[in-house]
């Protein structure tokens, strides 16, 4: 790189040093050493003076002369950060804004390594396809659109105020380019809408509420073609607002991982099985192509949680533990998906699974996927909600005591994350020392008692090895424990804390919405805003609090059951460890009946 560019952290990120990883902290200046890393990694210095590889899409460029107030970043850390500004902004929850200002962004891990610090999952799942010099790159391979990244592509298709996709774990990508003022057609657009001439737009353009689209559908601006079978149902039933049943269930497995190699071998890249149960047709996919579904369906579902994939590694990726373990997590991630009953029909995620290796066909799905007008906020157009109106002051206490929730549960989650985390450390490194520890003394006793080689003596000497060995046995027992019980206990948990982030951005859109209605009551208190335009404004408000509401007790009913499982998993692993430990004991004991 000629010239050295200075960058600051938007978010911290804990860095593994053995893969030469740079832990960095939010609001920290680095200086950028290179950019042509790949796989959405940069190389920097921080002022210290210790150089590493961080995730690009963590940081922003320093402007090198005076410029514009620079794009608000997305902060997941904030449940109460303004969902729209100017007029919009006229409802402020304080109490809610305060209690969410504590919400920390988790940190996850990037190694199949269990002795690492748990790092942040956001390195390669930024929004860069066709630029980047990532071994499993998409469309050298299986497009040829390489004239512009992903994101240009969007852009392309749609109004140029409007941002698309949440980026990693909800937040965005970070912006390279100077803010743009709100152009002509951005201040005059809301006109468009009938009625709705005195309603302006958000100034600020990068709001979650604004990115998502839910402004634009609010103020009936959305307009897209529902085709009736993609018509999504929210329910009522004894156990609360639920979405719609699939109409088809069906699983999925990954398997067969393989080293693939391209350019004469100069590009190798992992390929996976992939077997649904309601094709039972294999078709190969790479890591890619699940990052690329990723970003489809971020995009396309701004209420549905979306987990992060498991992320990238600059070393050891063709490393036999780092796969089976990324399959493993992969395997997690698809399983999640298929029980959600919105996602699992959609038509991205059955062109996924079901399309084969033909080019042709599966450019023509990809194309019509990235195509989809159903996406943001005009998703909302093909959701039917039930007739009974809701109660919004209840709904905002709902969303509000959710909010509280998660933020506990994330808290809760990363500290018996870590803690397990510990104890599998301790596992492997004191506990089995101290047990051979133990084992070491006794087998030391049974040499010194071999002096006395008498037959009375003998038995005694060789009960005392006895004891000794099976001390040092069970050592090892501890040792390998943890890929029994703590490491899946952990991959559980890492799990949700993918999740958990997600909602931040969920609730968000609809506090934006609660927003935008009591901006339109207020004008029409004003005369200048018709009763019937405002009831449109507030049937569709209704609409995207079903489809939250949905969304919500979707987790609980996930969390409840993927909870016990995993606490009775752990439990059943710990119970037959300390079985093994009894018996090796026991027999040692037995020993001793023969002196």
């Amino acid at each position: 790189m000629g010239t050295e560019i200075q960058v600051r952290a938007m978010y911290d990120f804990d860095g593994v040093a053995d893969n030469g990883e740079l832990s960095i902290r939010a609001n920290e200046i680095l200086t950028v050493t290179r950019q042509d890393i790949g796989d959405g990694w940069w190389e920097g210095r921080n002022v210290q003076g210790e150089v590493g590889f961080f995730p690009e899409a963590y940081v922003e460029t320093l402007p090198s002369v005076p410029q514009p107030p620079a794009i608000p970043a997305r902060n997941q850390s904030s449940y109460g950060s303004s969902g729209v500004s100017g007029q919009a902004s006229s409802w402020d929850d304080s109490s809610y804004n305060q209690q969410q200002q504590q919400y920390q962004k988790p940190t996850y891990s990037s190694s199949y390594s269990y002795g690492q610090t748990a790092t942040d999952g956001g390195g390669e799942q930024a929004y860069n396809f066709s630029n980047s010099q990532d071994d499993d790159g998409w469309d050298e391979d299986w497009d040829d659109d390489t004239s512009s990244n992903y994101s240009d592509r969007r852009a392309s298709q749609q109004d140029p105020d409007e941002l698309t996709g949440d980026g990693v774990f909800g937040l965005s990508v970070p912006n390279r380019q100077q803010p743009r003022k709100p152009s002509s057609h951005s201040q005059s657009s809301s006109a468009d809408a009938k009625g709705s001439g005195t309603i302006r737009k958000s100034l600020n353009r990068f709001t979650v509420f604004v990115k998502s689209g839910g402004e634009n559908y609010m103020l009936g601006s959305a307009k897209a073609t529902v085709d009736p079978r993609d018509r999504l149902e929210v329910v009522e039933t004894p156990d609360g607002i639920q979405w719609g049943k699939s109409p088809e269930v069906f699983s999925v497995e990954i398997k067969n991982p393989t080293k693939a190699t391209k350019l004469k071998g100069m590009k190798s890249f992992i390929a996976y099985e992939v077997t649904p149960t309601h094709t039972n047709r294999s078709v190969t996919r790479r890591y890619k192509h699940f990052d690329w579904l990723y970003n489809r369906l971020v995009e396309k579902f701004s209420v549905i949680a979306i987990p992060p994939l498991p992320d990238k590694q600059v070393t050891g990726r063709y490393e036999e533990e780092f796969i089976q373990h990324r399959m493993a997590q992969l395997q997690l991630w698809m399983n999640r998906m298929t029980r959600h009953s919105i996602v699992s029909r959609a038509d991205v995620f059955q062109h996924f699974l079901s399309c084969g290796d033909d080019k042709n066909t599966w450019k023509a799905g990809k194309r019509r996927a990235e195509k989809d007008n159903l996406i943001g906020g005009s998703f909302f157009l093909a959701i039917e909600t039930p007739s009974t109106p809701l109660d919004m002051q209840d709904v905002e206490q709902q969303l509000d005591n959710f909010g509280k929730f998660v933020k506990s549960m994330d808290d809760s989650v990363k500290t018996v994350y870590n803690t397990a985390h510990d104890s599998s450390k301790k596992h492997v490194g004191p506990y089995k020392r101290e047990f051979q520890k133990v084992g070491a003394a006794f087998n030391a006793l049974s040499t010194s008692f071999e002096l006395d080689n008498t037959a009375k003596s003998r038995p005694l000497t060789e009960a005392i090895a006895f004891t000794g060995r099976a001390y040092d046995e069970i050592g090892l027992l501890f040792s390998e424990q943890p890929k029994n019980d703590l490491h899946p206990f952990m991959d559980a948990l890492h799990e949700y804390r993918g999740i958990i982030p997600t909602f931040p951005d969920i609730l968000q859109v609809h506090k934006g919405a609660m927003g935008k209605f009591r901006e339109c009551q207020k004008l029409q208190e004003e005369g200048k805003m018709e009763a019937s335009e405002v009831e449109g404004v507030q049937q569709r408000l209704e609409t995207i609090s079903y489809a939250t509401l949905a969304e919500m007790n979707h987790f609980h009913k996930e969390r409840i059951g993927d909870v016990k499982v995993m606490m009775q998993n752990y439990l059943q692993q710990q119970i037959a460890f300390y079985q093994q430990v009894t018996s090796k004991l026991q027999e040692a004991l037995i020993q001793y009946d023969n002196v």
